[in-house]
């Protein structure tokens, strides 16, 4: 990705649409628009593939902001995110279509996990200069309960599984994160 960016910098520095000094500029926009157009690309094609696209919309409007605001387990090198990205994704969606569980034990795990999202988003908070991403999180969170108890009226048992998936995945890579990036002794 890097070289096929480099190439297109290098393209339109040369027919002088963009200037020299701002090529590194353009490049690193470039990579990151192949690397997150690849993967959304490459996730709404799992979820078609699976006959889940409405699943993986849902999956998207939660995850994304909720891991992004958060963060998380973050690999060294970008196939590595590219590879478990994809795997979580398909085994989240794999676990909806195939996994029954009763909705109160799935609304119970969604409320447990969200506190504990909710915990770190405070936590994080107190560390950063500025805590407004907390709020985002809290938001995203509270939006989240609120398509829960929608499920739960509606009895829609699979939607409460992907929210259960969504709030445990987010919940396991904050964990995940700080145990993995933990100071050495």
């Amino acid at each position: 990705m890097e070289k096929a960016a480099e190439r297109i910098v290098n393209i339109l520095v040369r027919e002088e649409i963009i200037s020299g000094s701002m090529s590194e500029i353009y490049q690193y926009g470039l990579v990151r628009l192949f690397e997150i157009g690849g993967a959304v690309v490459t996730g709404f094609l799992i979820c078609l593939g699976m006959g889940m696209l409405k699943e993986g919309i849902i999956f998207f409007a939660f995850f994304v902001p909720l891991r992004s605001y958060l963060g998380g387990l973050h690999l060294k090198k970008y196939w590595q995110c590219y590879i478990m990205s994809c795997l979580t994704l398909f085994a989240v969606m794999a676990i909806t279509k195939s996994v029954s569980l009763d909705m109160r034990v799935s609304s119970g795990v969604i409320v447990l996990a969200s506190i504990g999202i909710g915990l770190e988003a405070k936590r994080g908070q107190a560390e950063a200069e500025s805590g407004r991403y907390a709020w985002v999180v809290w938001g995203v969170l509270a939006i989240l309960l609120a398509a829960m108890a929608l499920s739960l009226m509606w009895k829609k048992e699979s939607v409460l599984v992907l929210l259960c998936c969504v709030t445990v995945t987010v919940l396991f890579s904050k964990v995940c994160g700080q145990i993995l990036h933990l100071p050495k002794r």
